[in-house]
């Protein structure tokens, strides 16, 4: 018995060693394919990194309508060193005195959300680190002829030489977004209004790329 547990013991002791040095080498490969400019795998990075987020629950700390939002980007543009994203958001209402009550705008959620993504892009995906990240949220309006259409209210592009250098943690989302360039408008009452976005650099390998229009995602 002795003999056929050291055995075993032995098999599993290989078998572990062996998945931990295929991962160690997978991930070496990943990382020399990133250094060589290779924008496939670039892709395959952040997809896989936004489908684990989408299959999450919302981390401790994190809002549900903040991680909604991080669960519903979506990879617009890749270059060898950079990605441009799309996701919405909605305002958040509750209860009050039986009414319902708008508690933050959409634009507010917005900017929360932006800082979100910027940092998760910037810091979270595994086996890279973007130069620069690029951020835009749309919210829902009603057209002309009273159908909802998704339009941006919010756009931001951040450089990991700035982010670097900020203190995150003692930061609001709105402060965090005024060190990158970043472009929003409010109307009188405080809504945000809709922003036209600047031309997206860069497609998705394998993926036909048009330009896409103002009004869409």
């Amino acid at each position: 018995m002795m003999v056929v547990g050291t055995i075993a013991t032995l098999a599993i002791f290989l078998f572990v060693g062996w998945a931990v040095a295929t991962e160690m080498f997978q991930q070496r490969t990943w990382r020399r394919r990133v250094e060589s400019g290779d924008v496939a795998i670039v892709a395959a990075l952040l997809e896989e990194a936004l489908g684990t987020w989408r299959r999450a629950r919302p981390p401790r700390g994190t809002a549900a309508n903040l991680w909604a939002g991080v669960q519903g980007a979506q990879l617009i543009a890749v270059t060898e060193d950079g990605a441009t994203l799309s996701t919405s958001a909605e305002p958040e209402f509750r209860t009050e005195d039986g009414r319902r009550v708008q508690v933050s705008s959409a634009l507010d959620e917005a900017v929360a959300l932006a800082a979100k993504l910027v940092d998760m892009m910037l810091y979270d995906v595994p086996n890279l680190r973007l130069a620069r990240v690029r951020v835009d949220v749309y919210t829902t309006f009603t057209s002309g002829e009273g159908a909802p259409v998704q339009m941006p209210i919010l756009t931001t592009s951040a450089e990991r030489a700035v982010s670097d250098g900020l203190t995150w943690d003692a930061m609001t989302p709105a402060e965090v977004l005024g060190r990158f360039e970043t472009t929003y408008a409010r109307n009188e009452s405080g809504e945000g209004t809709a922003i036209t976005l600047p031309p997206v650099v860069g497609g998705i390998p394998g993926q036909p790329y048009d330009e896409p229009a103002e009004a869409t995602s």
